[in-house]
């Protein structure tokens, strides 16, 4: 049974309408501002849908619950998850070229005039005007050795996306961190600032009074209102420069920049109790850095072996079943089986210069593996040093409010009993706030600092535990056993 020519024309001019639809429909466009205002209003629905309740009830946060809440929403920390997925899905792919493939064929095929041989004086059909032809094909590879390498390329693909996953979070972490102590700095500059400006007013009333009485100059007066003025303007640079760092948080965090966040006073970070030179073996054993550099070697050995299977043949078997519809063919169906094997005699050499490649990028991955080292050593060395002066910062810090604490209560007394003038209590008290604020920043200095050494050593602080230890020790079991079972 075949198509007559009027059913073909009808097949195809079907086939040109379907065809001529799909073009249409992609010329239509969307409205861009449609489109852009239901993308606000997806993006408000997401930010609100990862606001924690505790946020919403204007309840406190601690550190800890911040950088959960980061891990949970941040973009970068998401899009590595993704990226987690994808390497797996990738490792599946690979998977598949073990298994059989079967592919199946439908074709229609319709001569203007139904093919004729000539035999002598005569002339004879040889096949149908119209003919249809299936056919399903089943393939097995035998021996195919760039499959295996592929399929083990693919499951460090694998370990590189978890260690990325890991070395993100890490540094959202600490970057979180280091927001969260920013902000409480500047909370408590606020504070001092504010209560420099009360005493600044303070001080210009007692200044008015002198000026009305005649017992200072009109210079003098203008002094203490340009402290007051200095006063206000630091204060209100301070309020705007944590409006800005707030913003920054929320971003971190996945919130909106707007929302109002309230931070609980933070604990001091643990200090890491070990040497330097402990601190800088546990950066080379646990650091995602080194690790991800020691799965680019391996690959690299991978990669190798594959340029090898390149000089080596490929062997499969197949089976084929064909269906014709031609009333001249004695068997409408038949099935064939057989080897076949593929050799590359010679391709210009290509599968030479590849594995000449393979054997430079080996070189090259042991040497970016050894820069990495040097570099994580020389970071724990540097993060090590900063927090040794930070420390010292902060000795110095507390040293220099104490006495400025102290002047000013003195010099206070004076001036209430008449025997300091104006000028000198204008120097005490921007002598004081200056001190303070160097205080603040000196803590915030020291607590960032032993955060950012926990960094370099491969372990993020997170609250009152090291984040991720616990997960490090159960993968490197992992790492083990598989090991073990390799062997």
């Amino acid at each position: 049974m075949y198509l007559s020519k009027e059913e073909c024309a009808c097949f195809f001019t079907i086939i040109a309408i379907f065809f001529i639809l799909i073009a249409f429909s992609s010329c239509i466009h969307r409205n861009p501002e449609v489109y852009r205002e239901e993308s606000i209003h997806e993006l408000q629905e997401v930010l609100e849908g990862q606001t924690p309740e505790k946020i919403k009830l204007e309840q406190e946060l601690t550190l800890d619950e911040c950088i959960q809440i980061a891990l949970n929403n941040n973009a970068q920390v998401k899009i590595s998850r993704i990226n987690q997925k994808i390497a797996r899905l990738e490792k599946n792919i690979a998977f598949s070229n073990f298994l059989p493939q079967i592919n199946a064929e439908f074709q229609i095929v319709n001569y203007d005039r139904q093919p004729m041989v000539n035999l002598g004086p005569l002339s004879t059909a040889m096949q149908d005007q119209t003919i249809r032809m299936n056919t399903v094909q089943l393939q097995a590879p035998i021996f195919a050795p760039a499959t295996w390498f592929l399929y083990d390329l693919r499951d460090k693909g694998i370990d590189i996306s978890n260690l990325v996953k890991d070395y993100t979070c890490q540094m959202i972490a600490l970057q979180t961190t280091a927001l969260f102590f920013q902000i409480l700095a500047l909370e408590n500059m606020e504070k001092t600032l504010t209560l420099q400006l009360e005493n600044a007013n303070k001080l210009m009333e007692q200044i008015d009074c002198f000026y009305e009485e005649g017992m200072v100059t009109q210079s003098q007066k203008e002094q203490v209102l340009l402290l007051k003025q200095s006063r206000e303007r630091d204060l209100n640079q301070c309020r705007e420069e944590i409006k800005t760092i707030r913003a920054q948080f929320n971003t971190v965090l996945g919130i909106s920049p707007i929302k109002k966040i309230k931070l609980s006073q933070q604990i001091d970070i643990p200090e890491p109790s070990e040497n330097i030179e402990d601190l800088i073996l546990a950066a080379l054993k646990d650091h995602p850095r080194i690790l991800i550099e020691d799965r680019k070697v391996e690959v690299s050995d991978d990669e190798i072996k594959l340029a090898v299977t390149n000089f080596l043949p490929l062997i499969g078997l197949f089976t084929q079943w064909q269906y014709t519809s031609n009333s001249y063919t004695m068997y409408s169906q038949s099935v064939l089986s057989g080897l076949h094997g593929v050799l590359t005699l010679f391709n210009g050499f290509a599968n030479v210069q590849q594995y000449k490649i393979a054997r430079a990028k080996r070189e090259k991955a042991f040497i970016e593996r050894e820069e990495t080292s040097l570099s994580l050593m020389s970071g724990v060395i540097r993060a090590k040093a900063n927090l040794e002066k930070a420390k010292e910062d902060l000795k110095l810090a507390e040293q220099a409010y104490r006495y400025s604490k102290e002047r000013h209560r003195e010099m206070n007394e004076k001036w209430n009993e008449g025997m300091v003038v104006d000028v000198d209590m204008v120097t005490v008290q921007n002598e004081l706030t200056i001190s303070e604020i160097n205080l603040i920043n000196a803590k915030i200095q020291e607590q960032v600092a032993i955060a950012i050494l926990w960094n370099t050593m491969g372990k993020t602080y997170s609250g009152s535990s090291i984040y991720k230890e616990k997960e490090k020790d159960s993968r490197n079991n992992e790492e083990k056993s598989k090991y073990e079972k390799n062997l």
